[in-house]
């Protein structure tokens, strides 16, 4: 058999030191990181650098605009108009409008970024029962509890009721109202008599307290101004006496926001 020559023992020499066990595992290691650090690189880095060079934009107020209008407003900002389909009521925006926006006016935000609008429903509205027949209080119990609130009351005679009972209301029941809307309501004072206890005057306006105050043939007493954030100035918020107390001969004291 013939010997191997030199230069090939000395190839297979140095073949056997390059696979030798050391080395090939810090082979394979510097590969594997190898291919880490690229991942790394594409989903991280490149990004990250990538977005220093976007630019930002401030995000203008929305609010109350057509949602075509508020679409265009924000392409002109590079930016992506996303439509919350929940949206929600509102007794200040009308419906069909942004009702409210996310990111909020005035952030700043790199453009291409989706800006979420909720567009409004406007009122919530509810069904006015009838309310033939109730007291004076379990009238006004149920127009809270639709979201509805009490507004003048007028007392009449009617033989067909008894004092104290509710006649009918304005607007009549079956009306479909919005939530806040003030009714309303005619009382009974029976037949052929004359109003002893004092009807309920908060909620209305000033003046409307007053002609009903005259028309029950009392005076108007002291006036007190209060500030109240949920009434519209010169509302009625208390009185003295008050709603169902004996009035003949007394003067009216009212407390009025202003």
């Amino acid at each position: 058999m013939r010997k191997n020559s030199k230069p090939e023992r000395k190839t297979r020499s140095v073949l056997a030191r390059f696979f030798s066990k050391p080395f090939f595992v810090a082979l394979l290691l510097w590969f594997l990181i190898g291919i880490v650090f690229y991942f790394l690189a594409n989903l991280l880095i490149m990004p990250y650098v990538a977005g220093k060079f976007i630019g930002k934009v401030k995000v203008p107020a929305l609010g109350g605009l057509p949602p075509e209008k508020a679409r265009d407003l924000l392409r002109q900002g590079g930016l992506l108009y996303m439509l919350d389909s929940t949206g929600d009521y509102s007794v200040d925006v009308p419906a069909g409008r942004v009702l409210s926006q996310y990111p909020e006016k005035g952030t700043e935000v790199k453009q291409g970024r989706r800006i979420w609008v909720r567009i409004s429903k406007g009122f919530k509205s509810v069904e006015l029962p009838a309310l033939r027949g109730l007291s004076l209080r379990q009238a006004e119990i149920t127009l809270e509890q639709l979201g509805l609130r009490l507004g003048r009351v007028r007392e009449v005679q009617n033989p067909a009721l008894p004092a104290g009972a509710v006649i009918g209301t304005t607007p009549r029941a079956g009306s479909t109202l919005e939530k806040n809307r003030a009714v309303e309501i005619e009382l009974s004072l029976g037949k052929d008599q004359a109003p002893s206890n004092m009807p309920t005057l908060t909620g209305l306006s000033l003046s409307e307290a007053k002609a009903q105050i005259e028309h029950l043939g009392l005076k108007v007493g002291k006036i007190i101004s209060k500030k109240d954030a949920k009434s519209l100035p010169g509302t009625v918020l208390t009185q003295s006496p008050a709603s169902g107390q004996p009035y003949l001969g007394r003067s009216v004291d009212l407390t009025v926001s202003k």
